[in-house]
């Protein structure tokens, strides 16, 4: 008798701290959201601006209007993830473009970055994350590339 007390007793803990528990399980970030340097709204020098979602990039126009990329506005060919590229790989990019390849090769000093691609219809866009407040865009369509720098918002 005195064992299924006991267990009875420790039932009621485990159940009292669960339910304790809950509220404060849904209150936590997720550790993906919280980890994503990239999330947020980041402006050129311009002004021009975009958004980086965890699943897309939304584009702002002067005018007021956005754009968020996905498969429609991609007539169906589209593509976004996260990863990493050396920095040889992101100077690759512009072959045929040798004055914009020398200028990513002196900005990117380091041997490897954190970057978002997003690949929409015929061309891809690849943010580099330069620090937590700098960004470089490569846009490419086909074999013709520009680059943009931006900040954080």
């Amino acid at each position: 008798m005195r064992g299924q007390e006991n267990l009875a007793r420790i039932l009621r803990v485990v159940i009292m701290v669960t339910v304790a528990g809950i509220p404060l399980a849904c209150t936590l970030p997720s550790l993906e959201h919280a980890e994503n340097r990239f999330v947020g709204t980041w402006a050129t020098s311009e002004n021009a601006r975009i958004t980086i979602r965890p699943d897309t990039i939304v584009q702002h126009q002067p005018d007021g209007e956005s754009t968020a990329l996905d498969k429609n506005t991609c007539r169906g060919i589209f593509r976004f993830t996260y990863g990493t590229k050396t920095r040889q790989d992101l100077t690759g990019l512009v072959p045929r473009q040798p004055d914009l390849q020398r200028r990513l090769s002196d900005l990117l000093v380091d041997q490897s970055y954190p970057v978002a691609e997003l690949d929409c219809n015929r061309g891809d866009q690849t943010y580099v994350l330069l620090n937590d407040r700098q960004l470089v865009a490569i846009y490419r369509d086909g074999d013709i590339g520009a680059m943009e720098n931006l900040a954080r918002q």
